[in-house]
This record gives structure tokens, sequence and C-alpha cells, in this order.
């Protein structure tokens, strides 16, 4: 969880917390990151959409509380890489007899 004192938002403080956290996920060769924040935290939000994160899905009722969260990810790898990564490894895998 990340938060910052009310009296010290609005001063970059999350941002910079938060980049420093994706920095070390890609020093250590994360694909992605996925995160979620109440859906009534617009400031968060805002914050992960002007990092480059994506909001992929609705979460209803994702917290004990109830209240439903989104769910972001900020893809790190480029997808080709991923998808040359899985050529690779069918082309590894052995032949299967014809079916009968």
């Amino acid at each position: 969880m990340l938060a910052v004192k009310k009296e010290h938002r609005g001063k970059g403080i999350g941002t910079k917390l938060v980049r420093l956290a994706v920095d070390i996920m890609i020093e250590r060769e994360a694909d992605e990151i996925a995160l979620e924040t109440e859906v009534t935290n617009t400031a968060a939000m805002k914050l992960y959409e002007r990092l480059g994160f994506l909001r992929s899905k609705r979460l209803h009722r994702y917290y004990l509380n109830g209240n439903s969260a989104f769910r972001f990810i900020l893809f790190i790898k480029d997808s080709s890489a991923v998808r040359s990564e899985y050529e690779e490894w069918q082309g590894n895998q052995p032949e299967l007899p014809p079916s009968a």
C-alpha cells in the first residue's frame, strides 16, 4: 500500500514513490506491474494513468469494506519480446504424432 499524508499531498511525493517502485521492478526484470486502487480514489487513478498504467478491469467488492477497485497494469517488456520467447518455446516442442 502506498499513501501520502494529507498535508504532504500535491508535492510529487506519491509520484516519486511509484516511480522508485517501478524502477526497482524494472531492475528485477519484471514483465509487467499490476496494482489495484479503490474506484473512488480518483487522485491515485490519475497518477497511475499519468505514469503509463492502463486501467484493466473493475473488481466488484474487492476490498473487505465492500468497496470496488480498478486493476491497473503497466507493461514493462515489449509484447514482441514476449511473443518471440513464446515462438522460440513453440519451436522447441516435440512434434506430436498424427491423430488417428
